[in-house]
């Protein structure tokens, strides 16, 4: 067996132990929803549990479908589950090529250092490196790079996501803690734009955005919502943002958001700050950068983006996603969104089909 095979033999368990726990969490969400709108109906378990089984090849992913049905209050073919994408998709269609956004220093290689990539410097090795790349070699000379013109900075891990490996550090905590941060990458915190801050002052909001290749090879975004941190947050935690679907080509406001909870409210809970009549500023500008700088990297075929617009109006580019981009909101809330990409016959062609979670 050469070393690949047991890559891959390793990886595949990986995929069905992360299948197994996303079905768990898939279930905690249902029970959420039924709660609060009472049941899913049989006809539609019916419904994903016949979709799953026939056309994505196992019924281990049925769990994220009733989520989804329970949402929407109805079944909808083309819909893509969170464990489907996660264990099927994304190996299958960006293969090694999924992690290089784990690493994110690869960003000034990949994307360069463009009016949208807010990065000041990076964390390699112990090693300190600008936005450039470039070696700086004293601790004091990287420190004021870092901090001019700003008073905070945000350093973000190497492979972290859901908010977690992130840090809001001033001067005196960086000076402080910079000696043990791990790999990672530093940014400014961003003044943000006040569209966002009349939402959620404390932290930034954060546009997420999912561009794919389509069969012709063109980029196009497929989905589109906004992410608000709580008051207890100086930034966005997946465990207790609030989320707003946008109208992927607007950027307008959905009347209707989302709690950590995927309990349908109208304001936000904080600021009391109501979804409804308002939109992303420059969404215009966010549509193209993310769209452009896709075109930088097509062997990706799908990339999640976390963008903001900051107090001018310009687009501030924080994370790129290739590996573990999450669809599942979209997909619950305005999906199927990634129709005639042939996602959904993945599973089939599988040699290897998930245990049932």
């Amino acid at each position: 067996m050469n070393l690949y095979t047991v890559e891959r033999a390793q990886n595949d368990l990986l995929m069905r132990v992360r299948s197994r726990l996303n079905s768990r969490i898939a279930a905690k969400v249902l029970k959420s929803i039924e709660a609060a709108k009472g049941p899913l109906p049989g006809h539609l378990k019916a419904q994903a549990d016949a979709y799953a089984a026939d056309v994505l090849g196992s019924k281990s992913y049925a769990p994220w479908l009733y989520v989804y049905s329970a949402i929407a209050g109805e079944f909808r073919e083309g819909w893509i589950p969170d464990n489907y994408y996660m264990s099927v998709v994304l190996p299958a269609i960006e293969g090694r090529y999924g992690g290089l956004s784990d690493m994110r220093s690869m960003t000034a290689r990949v994307f360069g250092h463009g009016k949208e990539i807010p990065d000041r410097g990076y964390v390699v090795k112990g090693r300190l490196y600008d936005a450039s790349l470039e070696p700086v070699s004293s601790f004091e000379e990287f420190t004021n790079h870092i901090f001019s013109g700003v008073e905070k900075v945000a350093f973000k891990a190497d492979a972290s996501d859901r908010g977690r490996g992130v840090k809001i550090l001033d001067r005196d905590r960086f000076m402080q803690t910079a000696v043990g941060l791990p790999d990672g990458v530093i940014q400014p915190f961003i003044d943000q734009h006040e569209a966002f801050a009349q939402v959620a002052s404390r932290s930034v909001g954060t546009l997420r955005m999912t561009t794919v290749i389509e069969p012709d090879g063109q980029i196009t975004t497929r989905d589109a919502y906004m992410r608000f941190g709580r008051d207890t947050d100086d930034h966005v935690f997946s465990e207790s943002n609030i989320r707003v679907l946008l109208d992927t080509a607007t950027g307008v406001f959905s009347p209707i958001g989302y709690s950590v909870d995927w309990l349908e409210i109208d304001r936000h809970p904080d600021s009391g700050f109501v979804f409804a009549g308002n939109q992303v500023p420059n969404y215009a500008a966010c549509l193209e950068a993310v769209e452009r700088l896709h075109r930088r990297i097509p062997m990706v075929p799908s990339i999640g983006w976390d963008l903001t617009v900051d107090q001018d109006g310009s687009v501030q580019v924080l994370e790129w996603n290739s590996g573990h981009n999450d669809i599942k909101f979209s997909e619950a809330t305005s999906g199927p969104c990634f129709t005639g990409l042939g996602w959904e016959h993945l599973g089939r062609s599988r040699a290897e089909v998930p245990v049932t979670g």
